[in-house]
């Protein structure tokens, strides 16, 4: 089971075409290198990813990583992230109960670990028919396929230090479920909860502003979720997605299809230099 694993991952970084080195800016980065690994890849079952953050008082912790034995499913927090302090205290401890797999809905799902567009039986990445395009929870997709929850297959825990420092752990325990999958490198990032994004679609014409006084009535005023402005409407978003909305086009697709971070590092600024596979990997696939 293991080697045919170590093929499942050696065959996915291949069809990606590159692997990334651990890297990270102020507030984002990615976790490429699985602990006690010597150079970037997968983590197979029992492996795991370890990386430092940094957060102050208000600031969340929002990641996601590919099930690499799916068509587009990965693991993450909630679209607002992981509260990373409890009334002024650092949060220490097992949060796996805040992580859920989902459905990025950029490819038609086939039964984990079997379906012939999913690594390392699909012919090229992208190559699968095209799902309806919606971000949700893969507990609430009804397409008659079961789906894990993330406990089966991560353990995350939070480790605070000194200095607003915290150690992130994201273990592959999928070996111990019906799902046994690599999981891919880590995009991550920390942000406040107060975050908006303007959704352009809900900017409002002329005629709608000078409406905009009989509209808002006091159930909208005191909605967390919404908020007006002159001739704006804001929306609360989430940083690398919104459940019941469509992908952002950020580069989470990439992540979540042919587990390349890429992409959606380099939207949140993180830039990272480009690494083909090396003649030992290549070596390595050659021997399996």
């Amino acid at each position: 089971m293991r080697k045919s694993l170590l093929v499942i991952s050696l065959l996915l970084l291949m069809c990606s075409g590159a692997v990334f080195a651990d890297h990270h800016e102020a507030n984002a980065g990615v976790a490429a290198v699985p602990v006690g690994g010597d150079g970037p890849g997968i983590a197979l079952p029992g492996g795991a990813y370890e990386f430092a953050i940094h957060a102050g008082e208000g600031d969340y912790l929002s990641f996601a990583s590919m099930l690499a034995q799916s068509n587009d499913g990965f693991l993450a927090p909630n679209e607002y992230g992981i509260a990373l302090y409890d009334m002024g205290a650092p949060v220490s401890g097992d949060v796996t109960d805040q992580v859920y797999y989902w459905d990025l809905g950029s490819e038609r799902n086939e039964p984990i670990g079997e379906g012939m567009y999913q690594a390392p039986r699909q012919a090229e990445p992208n190559s699968g028919p095209a799902g309806d395009g919606m971000v949700r929870l893969a507990s609430d997709l009804d397409d008659n396929l079961s789906y894990p929850t993330a406990a089966e297959l991560v353990v995350v825990t939070l480790t605070a230090g000194d200095m607003g420092e915290f150690t992130v752990r994201i273990d592959n325990v999928s070996d111990m479920s019906m799902y046994p999958s690599p999981i891919t490198p880590v995009f991550w990032i920390v942000h406040s909860g107060d975050m908006m994004m303007m959704d352009e679609d809900m900017m409002m014409d002329d005629n709608m502003a000078e409406e905009d006084d009989d509209m808002m009535d006091d159930e909208m005023a005191d909605d967390d979720d919404m908020m007006m402005d002159g001739e704006m409407m804001m929306m609360k978003m989430g940083i690398l997605f919104t459940s019941g909305q469509s992908d952002y086009g950020h580069g989470l697709e990439a992540l979540a299809e042919d587990g390349d971070p890429s992409a959606l590092a380099a939207h949140h600024g993180v830039m990272m230099d480009e690494m083909m596979m090396d003649d030992e990997m290549e070596e390595d696939d050659d021997d399996m």
